[in-house]
């Protein structure tokens, strides 16, 4: 009897990648989608894991564009937020030694009195370090970045000095949060007694034989690959160079290394061992398995969101993954523990999509969240990551983004009740809350005040240019002075004021560290200041002498506009 055999059937016996790639055509393919973008990139670093062996490794374009530099793979990269998967490993690896309890809470594994900004009575674990679902503020980039070495402290103390606000309640919002990160490394560093470079050299580089990436705040433990690191700039999606683009990190655990791609690959094909002679992270495959499996689902639903820190992630198969963002670098792993199959993508710009998400699609297949949206209209939403209680939460309360109906549909997630949408999740790390139109119109609103004084400043500034230079084309000197001194002196510094606001604003992306920014603040403050002298000195005046409706109206009015300039920088908090 003839048996027929379908045509696809051998086709199926090819090992392939989860978009159904040969893996025999990998690199050519790869080598073909970095050609077609060539003009559009600086350097990337590509590496493929198969059953924990390498099958591509290859480095494109230029590490430095300006002095013609190379990448090769042994360019170091910034791994930037993939550098968490470190603390998560080596909490994993403390739970497996009985050390650590996920579901304990973590005030008993640190000093008594440690936190100081504590909302709520409800406990805090390892777990809702790992979910970013603790319930802090997030800091601004002034407190994350800087640029120093000198400013370099140890991590408890950093962690102490620069302790956010708790503003919502644990296991409710999902909000990226470094400092949560930091702090699950400094309880790493406690109950192992060493600090937390240490242990990551000892316990997962040396195992891992990893020689080309520090995870140490600054490096210095090894110097070639800050040399190295030194030698590659970083640029902007549009290649445009990024000044001062080695930043060093305050809670440095979450997203301090510095390496290779193919040191990045090690430590991915260590979590996904062929066999039980490549476990190399772990005593018992048991705990690898209980690391890679779910612990997070979106709210309402059973898909899954974390893995003790890693995305899930749903492409053609189901991966984990994460990624990683600094100044002018971008990162990114993505693995199918299943198939045993793995990529590393790291380039030297910004924000970049063409690799980060580009490629990982055309090798990992589309990733698309469809759901079902019951009500009608879409709405305004804000992020939850965000700092509300420093400089930036005026910038903050600004970024609200309107969402139609057909765009809640394509996001990872949104939790509705009766056609009221309560939060959705535009990434997984993120969750948004809905805005009321309400709220938006008032902070429009609210900005009104502040619009017409800037122009009643101006407008007086003008003004009394206009009267000076009539006076000295008809010879009459100076106009007279008296109290307007001090009524031009307040609006000329409420201008200053808007110059340095709008320095403060135009600083922000690229990443300024806090001690720079000190100045401007300080002037914001300083501003306040002058603004109740004035306000005391014209309500003397005002009683004490008799000035005409005209100077009265003036001097009147730049004290309402000196009040609403002072309101408003103590109302958006932007003297801290």
């Amino acid at each position: 009897m003839a048996i027929t055999i379908p045509a696809h059937a051998e086709e199926e016996q090819v090992e392939s990648t989860p978009s159904r790639i040969p893996l025999s055509k990998l690199e050519e393919t790869i080598d073909s989608y970095v050609a077609s973008y060539e003009k559009y990139t600086a350097a990337v670093s590509v590496v493929a894991i198969k059953d924990g062996e390498t099958i591509v490794n290859k480095a494109y374009g230029l590490a430095d564009i300006e002095n013609q530099r190379k990448a090769d793979t042994s360019t170091v990269f910034e791994w930037a937020s993939i550098s968490k998967l470190l603390v998560y490993t080596s909490v994993m690896q403390l739970v497996e030694q009985g050390k650590l309890d996920l579901e304990t809470d973590i005030k008993e594994y640190l000093p008594e009195g440690f936190f100081k900004k504590l909302k709520y009575d409800e406990s805090i674990t390892l777990m809702n370090l790992m979910h970013h679902n603790a319930g802090w503020e997030d800091q601004t980039v002034a407190e994350v970045y800087y640029y120093s070495e000198k400013e370099t402290l140890e991590l408890g103390e950093t962690l102490r000095k620069n302790e956010p606000k708790q503003i919502y309640k644990p296991d409710s919002i999902v909000a990226y949060s470094n400092y949560g990160v930091g702090l699950a490394a400094y309880i790493v560093e406690l109950q192992s007694g060493q600090p937390f470079y240490e242990y990551v050299n000892q316990h997962i580089f040396k195992p891992l034989n990893i020689k080309d990436t520090s995870i140490h705040p600054t490096g210095q433990d090894h110097p070639d690959v800050v040399r190295r690191r030194n030698e590659i700039e970083g640029y902007t999606k549009g290649l445009k160079l990024i000044p001062q683009n080695r930043v060093y990190i305050t809670f440095y655990p979450a997203g301090a290394a510095i390496g290779t791609a193919e040191d990045l690959a090690k430590f991915l094909a260590a979590l996904m061992p062929v066999d039980d002679s490549n476990l190399l992270l772990f005593t018992n495959r048991d705990t690898l398995n209980e690391m890679l499996s779910t612990s997070l689902y979106y709210d309402g639903t059973s898909i899954p969101r974390f893995a003790h820190g890693f995305v899930e992630m749903e492409y053609w198969v189901p991966t984990l993954m994460h990624e990683g963002n600094l100044k002018g670098f971008s990162s990114k792993i993505v693995f199918d523990p299943e198939s045993k199959f793995g990529m590393v993508v790291m380039t030297n710009q910004s924000s970049e999509e063409i690799y980060y998400y580009g490629l990982i699609s055309k090798i990992f297949g589309s990733n698309m969240y469809i759901n079902s949206v019951t009500s009608e209209r879409g709405g305004y939403f804000q992020s939850t990551r965000r700092a509300t209680s420093r400089f930036t939460n005026l910038f903050s309360a600004l970024d609200i983004t309107k969402y139609t109906n057909a765009e809640l549909s394509n996001l990872y997630n949104v939790v509705e009740h009766n056609g009221v949408i309560e939060k959705i999740s535009v990434t997984p790390y993120i969750d948004f809350l809905p805005v009321s139109s309400l709220k938006v119109n008032l902070i429009k609103i609210s900005l009104i005040p502040v619009a017409l004084s800037i122009i009643f400043s101006f407008s007086a500034l003008i003004g009394y240019l206009i009267q000076m230079l009539l006076y000295k084309l008809n010879k009459r000197g100076n106009p007279p002075i008296d109290f307007d001194k001090y009524h031009l002196a307040i609006n000329f510094v409420g201008v200053v004021l808007l110059l340095n606001l709008l320095i403060i604003f135009m600083r922000l992306p690229s990443y300024p560290s806090y001690s720079s920014l000190r100045i401007n603040l300080m002037f914001n403050l300083l501003y306040v200041v002058l603004a109740v002298a004035y306000l005391g000195l014209l309500i003397y005046k005002l009683w004490k002498r008799s000035y005409s409706k005209k100077q009265k109206v003036m001097y009147i009015m730049s004290g309402i506009s000196a009040f609403i300039f002072a309101a408003f920088i103590v109302g958006w908090d932007l003297y801290v």
